[in-house]
């Protein structure tokens, strides 16, 4: 039967490719997908230190391990879904449908989960690699039979997948300031990593700015109910409270 490795760039799939390496596991390739913010502009939904990690230093890590990459995205964007037209049926009917509810994350499932689903059809039957570490039992009782974790098998705790990327070069960079990967436009995102976000990256920051003075929005919830200009306003005062600090601790 088939096997591939559905890897995210996070520790706990990294960590099992590199398992999979140590272990002899053959894998018949390794699917990563991501998620854009606007394909005709090749902008990138991932983290940008993550995606540029991913693509410069991680990749050819892993082809030097002998395994084949497949790199997928769907044919549509976040740009796509935030301007899509609400219909006749619904209410709202005809405007935006804006910002994507939090929890229920259409970026997720159609940027996402449909490609890999798409995959996985052509593909056919085959063995699914997932990384779910071996402390995770409410995650290892809900997956399916025809899927697989190695560091379960291996009994691998989630606290074990740092070392194990570290000493294979594949802990993606993201860690440095955050706890998890995911898009920059996640509102699952705190306030404080938008805030460093928009440090970082103000020219994407930017990109969202635009959207929120879109007078044809349906949702105008950024993050769970929270209006972008709220939470902007939040992140100006993180960002100028932490200016200051600099200031007047170099003047000490």
């Amino acid at each position: 039967m088939k096997r591939y490795l559905y890897w995210s760039g996070g520790k706990d799939s990294s960590a099992s490719i590199a398992i999979c390496h140590e272990n002899g596991i053959q894998l018949d390739g390794i699917v990563f997908c991501e998620v854009m913010f606007d394909n005709a502009r090749n902008i990138s939904g991932e983290n940008p230190k993550h995606i540029e990690w991913v693509y410069n230093t991680a990749i050819p890590k892993i082809e030097r391990m002998d395994y084949k990459i497949l790199i997928i995205r769907s044919e549509k964007d976040y740009l796509q879904l935030f301007n899509s037209r609400i219909g006749v049926q619904s209410k709202g009917a005809g405007k935006k449908h804006g910002w994507l509810l939090g929890g229920m994350c259409m970026a997720n499932d159609r940027l996402k989960m449909q490609p890999i689903r798409e995959l996985k059809k052509s593909i056919g039957e085959h063995e699914q690699i997932i990384g779910i570490a071996a402390d995770e039992p409410g995650r290892l009782a809900r997956l399916k039979p025809n899927c697989r974790s190695v560091l379960a098998e291996y009994g691998i705790e989630e606290s074990a997948t740092f070392g194990i990327c570290k000493r294979y070069g594949l802990l993606s960079p993201i860690y440095e300031t955050r706890s998890r990967g995911g898009c920059w436009f996640c509102p699952n995102c705190s306030v404080k990593e938008f805030a460093a976000f928009k440090n970082q990256y103000p020219e994407l920051w930017s990109e969202l700015e635009k959207l929120s003075h879109d007078k044809e929005i349906v949702s105008q919830g950024f993050k769970y109910g929270r209006t972008f200009d709220s939470v902007n306003h939040e992140i100006d005062l993180i960002n100028n409270q932490i200016s200051i600090f600099d200031i007047i601790w170099s003047k000490q």
